[in-house]
Protein backbone atom coordinates (compact mmCIF):
# COMPACT_ATOMS: atom_id res chain seq x y z
CA UNK A 1 0.00 0.00 0.00
CA UNK A 2 1.31 3.41 -0.98
CA UNK A 3 0.72 6.18 1.55
CA UNK A 4 1.06 9.93 1.14
CA UNK A 5 1.15 11.77 4.46
CA UNK A 6 1.29 15.50 5.12
CA UNK A 7 2.01 16.67 8.66
CA UNK A 8 1.33 20.22 9.93
CA UNK A 9 1.79 21.87 6.53
CA UNK A 10 1.94 25.62 6.23
CA UNK A 11 2.37 27.84 3.19
CA UNK A 12 2.66 31.58 2.71
CA UNK A 13 3.88 34.03 0.11
CA UNK A 14 4.36 36.67 2.80
CA UNK A 15 5.17 35.50 6.38
CA UNK A 16 2.34 37.54 7.85
CA UNK A 17 -0.20 36.25 5.30
CA UNK A 18 -0.50 32.47 5.61
CA UNK A 19 -2.48 30.70 2.88
CA UNK A 20 -2.89 27.75 5.24
CA UNK A 21 -1.20 26.51 8.39
CA UNK A 22 -1.10 23.30 10.44
CA UNK A 23 -2.76 21.06 7.83
CA UNK A 24 -2.49 17.29 8.28
CA UNK A 25 -3.94 14.63 5.96
CA UNK A 26 -3.22 11.12 4.69
CA UNK A 27 -4.05 9.35 1.43
CA UNK A 28 -3.55 5.61 0.90
CA UNK A 29 -4.15 3.25 -2.00
CA UNK A 30 -7.83 2.37 -2.34
CA UNK A 31 -9.04 5.50 -0.55
CA UNK A 32 -10.82 8.59 -1.82
CA UNK A 33 -10.35 11.99 -0.21
CA UNK A 34 -12.02 15.23 -1.32
CA UNK A 35 -10.64 18.63 -0.36
CA UNK A 36 -13.51 21.07 -0.26
CA UNK A 37 -13.89 24.79 0.25
CA UNK A 38 -14.68 28.14 -1.33
CA UNK A 39 -12.51 29.74 -3.99
CA UNK A 40 -9.23 31.28 -2.89
CA UNK A 41 -8.66 29.36 0.35
CA UNK A 42 -5.62 27.41 -0.85
CA UNK A 43 -6.91 24.16 -2.32
CA UNK A 44 -4.79 24.27 -5.48
CA UNK A 45 -1.75 25.50 -3.53
CA UNK A 46 -2.08 22.56 -1.16
CA UNK A 47 -2.12 20.12 -4.10
CA UNK A 48 1.02 21.71 -5.55
CA UNK A 49 2.73 21.10 -2.21
CA UNK A 50 1.55 17.50 -2.06
CA UNK A 51 2.92 16.65 -5.53
CA UNK A 52 6.24 18.44 -5.00
CA UNK A 53 5.65 21.39 -7.33
CA UNK A 54 5.62 23.95 -4.52
CA UNK A 55 7.55 23.20 -1.30
CA UNK A 56 5.65 24.11 1.89
CA UNK A 57 7.07 26.68 4.29
CA UNK A 58 6.25 24.48 7.27
CA UNK A 59 5.69 20.81 7.99
CA UNK A 60 6.68 17.75 6.03
CA UNK A 61 5.31 15.43 3.34
CA UNK A 62 6.23 11.76 3.06
CA UNK A 63 5.52 9.18 0.38
CA UNK A 64 5.87 5.66 1.76
CA UNK A 65 7.81 7.07 4.72
CA UNK A 66 10.31 8.86 2.47
CA UNK A 67 10.46 12.63 2.48
CA UNK A 68 8.92 13.88 -0.74
CA UNK A 69 11.73 16.35 -1.39
CA UNK A 70 14.28 13.53 -1.23
CA UNK A 71 12.63 11.63 -4.09
CA UNK A 72 13.50 12.43 -7.69
CA UNK A 73 10.68 13.55 -10.03
CA UNK A 74 10.95 10.15 -11.73
CA UNK A 75 10.55 8.29 -8.42
CA UNK A 76 7.56 10.43 -7.43
CA UNK A 77 5.90 10.00 -10.82
CA UNK A 78 5.97 6.21 -10.54
CA UNK A 79 3.81 6.37 -7.42
CA UNK A 80 1.95 9.65 -7.70
CA UNK A 81 0.24 11.28 -10.71
CA UNK A 82 -1.15 14.81 -10.87
CA UNK A 83 -4.04 15.89 -13.11
CA UNK A 84 -4.29 19.71 -13.31
CA UNK A 85 -7.37 21.76 -14.08
CA UNK A 86 -8.62 22.10 -17.63
CA UNK A 87 -7.98 25.74 -18.55
CA UNK A 88 -6.88 28.03 -21.37
CA UNK A 89 -3.30 26.71 -21.25
CA UNK A 90 -4.62 23.40 -22.60
CA UNK A 91 -5.01 25.02 -26.00
CA UNK A 92 -1.23 25.43 -26.16
CA UNK A 93 -0.74 21.67 -26.39
CA UNK A 94 -0.11 20.82 -30.05
CA UNK A 95 0.28 17.04 -29.60
CA UNK A 96 -2.19 14.44 -30.76
CA UNK A 97 -4.19 12.72 -28.06
CA UNK A 98 -2.13 9.53 -28.52
CA UNK A 99 1.20 11.33 -28.15
CA UNK A 100 -0.06 13.37 -25.20
CA UNK A 101 -1.19 10.26 -23.30
CA UNK A 102 2.04 8.46 -24.25
CA UNK A 103 3.96 11.05 -22.22
CA UNK A 104 2.70 9.13 -19.20
CA UNK A 105 5.43 6.56 -19.86
CA UNK A 106 8.20 9.16 -19.41
CA UNK A 107 9.04 8.08 -15.80
CA UNK A 108 10.02 4.65 -17.15
CA UNK A 109 12.27 5.86 -19.99
CA UNK A 110 15.89 6.89 -20.13
CA UNK A 111 16.94 10.47 -20.84
CA UNK A 112 17.07 10.12 -24.64
CA UNK A 113 14.93 7.02 -24.98
CA UNK A 114 11.86 6.78 -27.19
CA UNK A 115 8.65 4.94 -26.31
CA UNK A 116 8.83 1.19 -26.84
CA UNK A 117 6.31 -0.93 -28.69
CA UNK A 118 5.05 -2.08 -25.29
CA UNK A 119 4.56 1.55 -24.22
CA UNK A 120 2.55 2.25 -27.36
CA UNK A 121 0.50 -0.90 -26.88
CA UNK A 122 -0.32 0.10 -23.29
CA UNK A 123 -1.38 3.51 -24.56
CA UNK A 124 -3.67 1.98 -27.18
CA UNK A 125 -5.26 -0.31 -24.60
CA UNK A 126 -5.88 2.51 -22.16
CA UNK A 127 -7.46 4.75 -24.78
CA UNK A 128 -9.74 1.87 -25.72
CA UNK A 129 -10.73 1.28 -22.08
CA UNK A 130 -11.71 4.94 -21.72
CA UNK A 131 -13.54 5.02 -25.10
CA UNK A 132 -11.01 7.52 -26.46
CA UNK A 133 -9.67 5.54 -29.44
CA UNK A 134 -11.66 7.64 -31.92
CA UNK A 135 -9.83 10.75 -30.69
CA UNK A 136 -6.31 9.29 -30.70
CA UNK A 137 -5.09 11.18 -33.77
CA UNK A 138 -6.94 14.40 -33.06
CA UNK A 139 -5.18 17.42 -31.61
CA UNK A 140 -5.50 17.56 -27.85
CA UNK A 141 -6.12 21.31 -28.08
CA UNK A 142 -9.13 20.75 -30.37
CA UNK A 143 -11.01 18.62 -27.84
CA UNK A 144 -13.84 19.80 -25.62
CA UNK A 145 -13.19 20.40 -21.94
CA UNK A 146 -14.73 17.07 -20.96
CA UNK A 147 -12.67 15.18 -23.52
CA UNK A 148 -9.49 16.94 -22.40
CA UNK A 149 -10.19 16.01 -18.79
CA UNK A 150 -10.56 12.32 -19.68
CA UNK A 151 -7.37 12.43 -21.77
CA UNK A 152 -5.42 13.99 -18.89
CA UNK A 153 -6.67 11.25 -16.58
CA UNK A 154 -5.59 8.69 -19.19
CA UNK A 155 -2.09 10.17 -19.24
CA UNK A 156 -1.97 9.94 -15.43
CA UNK A 157 -3.08 6.30 -15.52
CA UNK A 158 -0.36 5.43 -18.04
CA UNK A 159 2.18 6.41 -15.37
CA UNK A 160 0.94 3.34 -13.45
CA UNK A 161 0.79 5.27 -10.17
CA UNK A 162 -0.79 4.13 -6.93
CA UNK A 163 -2.14 7.58 -6.08
CA UNK A 164 -3.83 10.15 -8.35
CA UNK A 165 -4.33 13.79 -7.38
CA UNK A 166 -6.81 15.88 -9.37
CA UNK A 167 -7.29 19.64 -9.16
CA UNK A 168 -11.00 20.50 -9.60
CA UNK A 169 -11.56 17.81 -12.26
CA UNK A 170 -15.14 18.90 -13.01
CA UNK A 171 -14.82 22.69 -12.82
CA UNK A 172 -14.89 23.28 -16.59
CA UNK A 173 -17.39 20.55 -17.48
CA UNK A 174 -21.09 20.44 -18.24
CA UNK A 175 -23.34 18.22 -16.12
CA UNK A 176 -23.08 15.20 -18.42
CA UNK A 177 -19.29 15.25 -18.47
CA UNK A 178 -19.20 15.89 -14.71
CA UNK A 179 -21.10 12.66 -14.15
CA UNK A 180 -18.83 10.76 -16.56
CA UNK A 181 -15.67 11.96 -14.80
CA UNK A 182 -17.11 11.26 -11.34
CA UNK A 183 -18.05 7.71 -12.36
CA UNK A 184 -14.50 7.18 -13.64
CA UNK A 185 -13.03 8.50 -10.39
CA UNK A 186 -15.30 6.13 -8.43
CA UNK A 187 -14.24 3.19 -10.61
CA UNK A 188 -10.55 4.01 -10.14
CA UNK A 189 -10.96 4.07 -6.37
CA UNK A 190 -12.69 0.69 -6.49
CA UNK A 191 -9.78 -0.65 -8.57
CA UNK A 192 -7.38 0.24 -5.76
CA UNK A 193 -6.12 3.69 -6.70
CA UNK A 194 -5.84 6.32 -3.99
CA UNK A 195 -7.74 9.39 -5.22
CA UNK A 196 -7.36 12.92 -3.86
CA UNK A 197 -9.29 15.74 -5.51
CA UNK A 198 -10.34 19.31 -4.89
CA UNK A 199 -13.72 20.89 -5.55
CA UNK A 200 -15.77 23.87 -4.45
CA UNK A 201 -19.03 21.89 -4.80
CA UNK A 202 -20.12 19.97 -1.67
CA UNK A 203 -22.51 17.81 -3.72
CA UNK A 204 -19.57 16.20 -5.53
CA UNK A 205 -18.03 15.21 -2.23
CA UNK A 206 -21.37 13.85 -1.01
CA UNK A 207 -21.67 11.76 -4.20
CA UNK A 208 -18.16 10.31 -3.96
CA UNK A 209 -18.20 9.52 -0.23
CA UNK A 210 -15.02 8.54 1.59
CA UNK A 211 -13.09 11.17 3.52
CA UNK A 212 -13.25 14.92 3.14
CA UNK A 213 -11.19 17.88 4.31
CA UNK A 214 -13.14 21.11 4.62
CA UNK A 215 -11.41 24.49 4.31
CA UNK A 216 -13.11 27.52 5.81
CA UNK A 217 -12.65 31.18 5.01
CA UNK A 218 -10.98 31.80 8.38
CA UNK A 219 -8.11 29.32 8.08
CA UNK A 220 -9.87 26.29 9.52
CA UNK A 221 -9.32 22.78 8.14
CA UNK A 222 -11.35 19.82 9.35
CA UNK A 223 -10.92 16.24 8.15
CA UNK A 224 -13.29 13.31 8.61
CA UNK A 225 -15.90 11.07 6.96
CA UNK A 226 -18.13 12.87 4.45
CA UNK A 227 -21.33 12.02 6.31
CA UNK A 228 -20.25 13.60 9.61
CA UNK A 229 -18.06 16.42 8.31
CA UNK A 230 -20.36 17.97 5.71
CA UNK A 231 -23.18 19.18 7.93
CA UNK A 232 -25.47 22.13 7.26
CA UNK A 233 -23.79 24.12 10.02
CA UNK A 234 -20.21 23.50 8.89
CA UNK A 235 -20.93 24.14 5.21
CA UNK A 236 -22.84 27.33 6.01
CA UNK A 237 -19.85 28.57 8.00
CA UNK A 238 -17.34 27.60 5.30
CA UNK A 239 -19.24 29.24 2.43
CA UNK A 240 -20.69 32.11 4.46
CA UNK A 241 -24.18 31.41 3.17
CA UNK A 242 -27.12 29.33 4.49
CA UNK A 243 -26.70 25.75 3.23
CA UNK A 244 -28.95 22.81 4.03
CA UNK A 245 -27.84 19.16 3.86
CA UNK A 246 -30.68 16.66 3.49
CA UNK A 247 -31.21 13.03 2.51
CA UNK A 248 -32.97 12.04 -0.72
CA UNK A 249 -34.84 8.91 0.27
CA UNK A 250 -35.34 7.62 -3.28
CA UNK A 251 -31.60 7.61 -3.96
CA UNK A 252 -30.52 6.96 -0.37
CA UNK A 253 -27.87 9.66 -0.44
CA UNK A 254 -27.34 13.17 0.84
CA UNK A 255 -27.44 16.39 -1.15
CA UNK A 256 -26.98 20.02 -0.20
CA UNK A 257 -28.65 23.18 -1.46
CA UNK A 258 -28.56 26.89 -0.75
CA UNK A 259 -31.26 27.70 1.79
CA UNK A 260 -31.54 31.41 0.95
CA UNK A 261 -34.80 32.86 -0.38
CA UNK A 262 -34.25 33.99 -3.98
CA UNK A 263 -37.78 35.32 -4.51
CA UNK A 264 -38.06 38.91 -5.74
Amino acid sequence: MTILHAEKLGFHYQPEQAIFKGLTLTLASGEIHTILGPNGVGKSTLLKCLVGVQPPNEGQITLDDQHLNQLSPRQRARKLAFVPQVNASSTNVSLTVFDYVLLGRTPYQGLLATPTLQDRHQCEQLLAQLSLTAFSQRSFAALSGGQQQLVMIARALLQEPDLIILDEPTSALDLGNQVRVLKLINQLQQQGYGILLTTHDPNLALMLGGAVSLFTTVGGFETGPVQTTLTSEKLSQAYQTPICVTTVAEQQRQICFIASDFSV
